[in-house]
């Protein structure tokens, strides 16, 4: 059992190793580990004493973590810039996509609230129409949904690699060739995959990816990355040019956007957050996501099965190859339900959707070990009943 000999990570985490939680919550936030700390109070004293200021260090920093993170999906440095969210990563990249004539765009129904907020808003705005790619199980996008979404006026298909209500995935290759065919581009909002799917940007084709680091990637909130293909950078120019996204950050009279990724970032990066993601990327890099793939696919197995044998269902998908890090198991009344396993001590949330179907969430990471999934299986058994509708 793999996960057994990743037991001396956990002394990396203080809120593992330390408290009596366990934190089954990575898809909404993961715990710092102490590195991370570390490094948030290095910021802290850097910011303080250099002299005569710490910015050339605060750049090193940035680059660094672009650096870890372009290593993670098989980028290049060049081609990752440094957002706040997925949702400004997203508002970038729409606004340098040319609506004279309209914009098609195709997203899933299962897509995260936000991406919903965001694109209606761009209905409303600006000459958008999308068009919506559905599931058939309620577990994932399936090729036949993307394809019955996409046409010939498709510009762009934004979907999450791994959706936030199930943990069901898609496969970036697949769709990025249907919209290839069209001549349109796909962005892979990678927030609930990258650091523990394998992600290839250049063999699946992908032509722009986001991510946040809240929760898999170890790196808090308050920080994003965007990858932009380098083939496709020079033909998007973003509606508004900033400090950081200049080719001259003190150019005023006839500033032109950054060669590479960094066009699509703005203002003032959120530099303290920079170290601990850095450090935070750190520790996936040093496991692997093979290793932390293989890790997670035996813990979900684990939760399925250990569900199924107390009379659960899941909307999880049950091929490890189909879904990521998280495990929905259908219970009645799952807010009370999860209220009472977080009084036991698990670190949970449920998920309520109009369009999956709504239950309690459990989520691991590599650390995570089989005797914490057994203990959360059991007050589940105790406190929650089987989902009847």
């Amino acid at each position: 059992m793999l996960t057994s000999d990743l037991g001396s990570w956990r002394a990396e985490f203080p809120t593992i190793s330390q408290e009596e939680i366990v934190h089954l919550n990575h898809c909404m936030v993961s715990p710092l580990p102490q590195r991370a700390l570390d490094a948030r109070r290095e910021c802290e004293r850097k910011w303080q004493t250099a002299h005569p200021h710490p910015w050339d260090e605060w750049y090193d920093k940035i680059d660094e973590a672009r650096e870890r993170f372009a290593d993670l999906i098989n980028a290049d440095t060049s081609e990752i810039a440094v957002v706040p969210s997925v949702t400004q990563a997203v508002s970038q990249i729409a606004s340098a996509f040319d609506s004279d004539g309209g914009q098609e765009v195709v997203m899933t129904e299962m897509e995260f609230p936000s991406m919903w907020q965001f694109w209606d808003a761009q209905q409303r705005q600006r000459d958008v129409t999308v068009r919506m790619a559905e599931s058939t199980d309620g577990r994932r996008i399936t090729e036949d949904g993307y394809a019955e979404a996409i046409t010939d006026d498709t510009d762009l298909v934004t979907t999450s690699h791994a959706f936030s209500a199930t943990g069901g995935t898609m496969d970036p290759k697949t769709v990025a060739d249907l919209v290839h065919d069209r001549g349109g581009y796909l962005f892979l909002d990678a927030y609930q995959s990258a650091g523990i799917v394998p992600i290839d940007v250049d063999e699946q084709d992908v032509d722009m990816l986001a991510a946040g680091t809240t929760k898999f990637l170890l790196g808090g909130p308050g920080a994003a990355f965007l990858y932009a293909d380098s083939d496709l950078i020079a033909e998007l120019e973003p509606s508004t040019l900033g400090w950081f996204s200049s080719d001259d950050r003190f150019e005023v009279e006839d500033p032109d956007y950054a060669e590479d990724a960094t066009r699509f970032q703005l203002g003032t990066p959120p530099i303290t957050n920079m170290y601990q993601v850095s450090a935070g990327l750190s520790v996936v890099q040093e496991v692997g996501v093979d290793t932390i793939t293989q890790a997670i696919s035996e813990l979900t197995d684990h939760l399925i099965t250990g569900a199924e044998e107390r009379g659960f269902t899941t909307a999880t998908p049950k091929d490890s190859d189909l879904r990521a890090g998280i495990v929905n198991i259908k219970v009645d009344d799952y807010e009370a339900a999860c209220e009472k396993l977080v009084d036991d001590g698990f670190r949970l949330s449920y998920i309520e959707s109009r369009v999956v179907d709504s239950g309690i969430r459990f989520s691991p990471h590599f650390y995570t070990t089989h005797e914490e999934i057994e203990a959360a299986l059991d007050s589940l058994e105790e406190h929650a009943t089987p989902y009847s509708g």
